[in-house]
């Protein structure tokens, strides 16, 4: 880790990366709408126009930022981000709200995609022996730092003024896009522009046991640690904390999740597999025991699990870029978000809808049985696969 360090780029867009993964906003978006007059159906269908666009834009988008380049891609995602959170500063009317709610979508999008081809590369690229392991793992460490300093300090920004966090978001992301301007270029053949090479690419891409497999652990480590997150809240208040102990359940969950980001970032190749069947089973560990043990949930099963997701997610962004070609590494990014992103859309709403009339441990429960299969399909995915 300390080689990526010494490296001006990985450290200059480790510090992009800090600035643009603040969640300034998780905590209060909702509480925002609410305070704006709006009413909570209408948040509602603006959280459902949201999650449509991202899951619509995921692949699309990432085939478009692996022929427009890495750097104009990230330099993109950056400005977006001023552009959504200035707008969403600004929201006086239905039409503004969901305006700038299909803005975050398409920005939501690009992010799954443009970050992680942009810094494997630039590993690649650079004259240092950078490992692109210890790299993610860097990077995702800082990116989760970032999520935890912010959740910590967006209520009292939003005590300051209900505009101050999305503002504050807009600002750093301001200070990205300057920093991004200082990033090399990657210098690499460009990808074809016409759909039918475009297609044609994809498709060679997809034939390769190695880039398949990524995809499809990757949807399946997706989907089964990241539905389970609509319960987070209902076990919350079925365990009656507080909104202040609430705050401290996200922010011991991403301190969890920078031990994971840190703990990719020093595995070697040959533990691969052993850290990616490691990340499936927490997750249906955590899962069963806060069914069984509630109360353990919030400060130390939660925790559990973010560990494991993140630890999966990393080592999955290294394997997917270093076996897709150089001119769909984005794409094939993309695919995954937007093929988990379908099955989430169904179970998030399934989860949340059961909570409503019974205790949040039972949907714990019924994830983990549901986790059965889906972690068998993964650890054996996982065991054919190269190391």
């Amino acid at each position: 880790m300390r080689t990526a360090l010494r490296s001006r780029p990985i450290r200059t867009f480790l510090i992009v990366q800090f600035l643009l993964d603040v969640q300034f906003w998780f905590p209060i978006w909702l509480i925002y709408l609410l305070d704006l007059g709006f009413s909570l159906t209408t948040a509602v269908l603006a959280d459902a126009v949201f999650r449509l666009v991202t899951v619509v834009c995921e692949f699309p988008v990432g085939v478009v930022a692996d022929r427009v380049g890495r750097r104009r891609t990230y330099l993109t995602l950056a400005a977006m981000a001023v552009l959504t959170f200035t707008v969403i500063t600004q929201i006086e009317t239905v039409s503004t709200l969901f305006t700038a709610w299909v803005l975050w979508g398409v920005l939501w999008a690009l992010a799954s995609g443009a970050s992680a081809p942009y810094l494997y590369e630039l590993c690649a690229q650079d004259p240092l022996p950078v490992d692109p392991g210890k790299a993610f793992g860097l990077v995702r460490a800082a990116g989760h730092v970032s999520v935890f300093v912010s959740l910590l300090t967006a209520g009292y920004l939003y005590e300051a003024d209900p505009r101050a966090p999305f503002a504050v978001t807009a600002a750093l992301a301001a200070v990205a896009l300057g920093l991004v301007l200082t990033l090399p270029e990657i210098h690499a053949r460009p990808a074809p522009a016409r759909l039918a090479a475009i297609a044609a690419d994809l498709r060679a891409a997809l034939t390769h046991p190695a880039v398949r497999r990524a995809v499809w652990i990757g949807v399946l480590l997706l989907v089964f640690g990241w539905s389970v997150r609509i319960l987070f809240q209902p076990l919350a208040l079925d365990l009656q904390l507080s909104a202040r102990a609430t705050g401290w359940m996200y922010a011991a969950f991403a301190a969890a999740s920078v031990l994971g980001g840190l703990t990719a970032g020093h595995l070697g190749r040959r533990h691969r597999r052993a850290a990616l069947a490691t990340a499936f089973l927490l997750i249906l560990a955590s899962a069963a025991a806060t069914s069984q043990l509630p109360a353990l949930g919030p400060f130390v099963l939660l925790p559990v699990m973010a560990f494991g997701y993140v630890l999966g997610t990393t080592v999955l962004e290294v394997l997917t870029n270093e076996v897709s070609p150089a001119g769909t590494r984005a794409a094939m990014l993309g695919l995954v978000a937007s093929v988990g992103g379908v099955a989430i859309a169904v179970a998030r709403p399934g989860l949340g809808i059961l909570s409503e009339d019974h205790p949040a441990a039972l949907g714990f429960g019924i994830w983990a049985l549901i986790g059965i299969p889906l972690v068998g399909l993964a650890l054996y995915a996982i065991r054919r696969g190269e190391p």
